[in-house]
């Protein structure tokens, strides 16, 4: 039992303070369950909603950690697989089995549906960190759900007056865990490591496991990864050779921006864009029948992707440590600030391209809700892309090293952009595109300056660091 318990701890040792909500979270859903009797059923469903929650969360970080435990060599462990099924087990009669089990005793009604509903939950939670294609259909499932909501009430109140509704939902769940486990079950070599500044979106950065390996991806996911990596090829070459020819400053900065940033060439924009934007166009054109949509959010989304390429470079940055001691010896700089501005230098192109990001994702939503007053939502995501990039890139890159203080400073530039992008909107419409315009380019800029020009200061007086990071 002792491998059962180090398996069931695994979400702890590696998301220590979400699964200590969730567990939480789970301990408050057993006492309203348990104040049933003396404060009647009703109460009951909502411990159904925070089980359900925890689950699905529960069984996402779980497969998150599983995506990491089954390497080849894992396999080799005596009795490997069966103890794995041993902690399902455990996992699944802890958040299904033995909430279903008290409420049948205390004569909930429907409270065996409600268990298997809740493993259903799991098992999509599952699937969502290891098998894509059925989290991109469960996505899916959503939102036609928010288009027909009224069918598809209708709908779940025949499944739940249907005898039939718990054998096909513990069918549908045995099948989505079999979908989900037959990718990871499968022994075979894993795929070669990608450079850890790769572009986060649509790239292998989000496919790795809580470790940093990278993780089996499908066919399409191969194939598009191909396609970014041909075009990476092309500009590393067409940059060397260039140098080559003409050794200018110039030319020696392109070519250490293909080197550190891979996937930010200019062919790798235009595809991410493409690919990007044929998504956002499937989402916008699902939701935008609703009558309270509201087109205006679309800036605050787009602000929301361009600014998602900065973590994954506080991360990279890190993680490349001990790779880049090979690049300070080829450089052979001068002095190590001239070092440190190298970096600096090369890094700053992604203002630029979080910006021409953001306005594009901007003018296409524009474009599929018809929104009102286009020109104002573009000066606005403009302006404060610009602002927030900076900001972002500044703080990523002096930022703290544990993985909370670097998520709490992701989240606070996030919402801090997109609260920024509603206030600049409201402001444009008070004083005009001109004046308003004028003075939240003044703020934006002038806020996003002064904390770059700090963090530039602070990381040229820093010594270069080529240790690797702590786990």
């Amino acid at each position: 039992m002792r491998a059962v318990w180090q398996l069931w701890l695994q979400p702890c040792r590696q998301l220590l303070v979400g699964a200590l909500l969730l567990q939480l979270m789970w301990l408050v859903a057993a006492i309203l369950l348990g104040c049933v009797p003396a404060v009647g059923a009703g109460i009951a469903g909502v411990a159904a909603m925070l089980l359900g929650f925890g689950a699905w969360f529960w069984f996402t970080m779980l497969g998150m950690c599983l995506r990491g435990l089954c390497r080849p060599e894992s396999f080799l462990l005596p009795d490997f697989r069966k103890r794995l099924a041993t902690a399902g087990a455990l996992q699944a009669a802890q958040w299904a089995g033995l909430p279903a089990l008290a409420a049948l005793l205390m004569g909930v009604p429907h409270a065996v549906a409600g268990g298997a509903g809740i493993l259903l939950l799991a098992s999509v939670g599952l699937a969502a960190s290891s098998a894509r294609y059925i989290n991109l259909l469960v996505w899916g499932l959503f939102v036609l759900a928010g288009w027909q909501p009224g069918l598809a009430s209708q709908l779940a109140n025949a499944l739940l007056a249907s005898p039939w509704v718990v054998p096909l939902a513990l069918l549908l769940a045995a099948l989505i865990v079999r979908l989900s486990l037959r990718a990871m079950l499968r022994i075979e070599d894993q795929e070669p490591g990608a450079s850890p500044l790769e572009n986060v979106q649509l790239g292998r950065s989000r496919a790795r496991a809580l470790d940093g390996t990278p993780v089996r991806r499908g066919k399409l996911a191969r194939y598009i990864a191909a396609l970014f990596d041909n075009t990476s090829q092309r500009a590393m070459e067409r940059a060397l050779a260039c140098y080559r020819a003409k050794p200018t400053w110039r030319l020696r900065m392109v070519l250490v921006r293909r080197l550190l940033l891979p996937h930010d060439n200019p062919q790798a924009i235009a595809l991410r864009l493409v690919l990007v934007a044929a998504i956002v166009a499937f989402y916008v054109l699902a939701v935008m029948h609703r009558q309270h949509f509201n087109a205006v959010a679309v800036g605050a989304y787009a602000i929301l992707l361009g600014l998602a390429r900065f973590p994954q470079l506080g991360r990279g940055m890190r993680q490349m440590r001990p790779n880049l001691a090979d690049l300070y010896l080829t450089l052979a700089p001068s002095t190590r600030a001239d070092y440190q501005q190298t970096l600096i230098d090369a890094l700053v192109v992604l203002v630029p391209i979080t910006v021409l990001g953001t306005v594009a994702y901007t003018g296409l939503g524009i474009v599929l809700t018809h929104a009102a007053e286009p020109v104002r939502m573009l000066v606005d995501a403009a302006i404060v892309s610009m602002g927030a990039s900076l900001t972002a890139l500044a703080v990523h890159l002096i930022g703290p090293e544990g993985g909370f203080g670097r998520g709490m400073v992701d989240l606070l530039v996030t919402l801090g952009g997109m609260a920024v992008y509603w206030g600049g909107y409201w402001l444009l419409g008070t004083l005009g595109l001109a004046f308003g315009g004028a003075i939240l380019l003044l703020v934006t800029l002038g806020f996003g300056l002064g904390v770059w020009t700090s963090a530039r200061r602070e990381y040229l007086r820093r010594p270069p660091s080529f240790d690797a990071p702590l786990a």
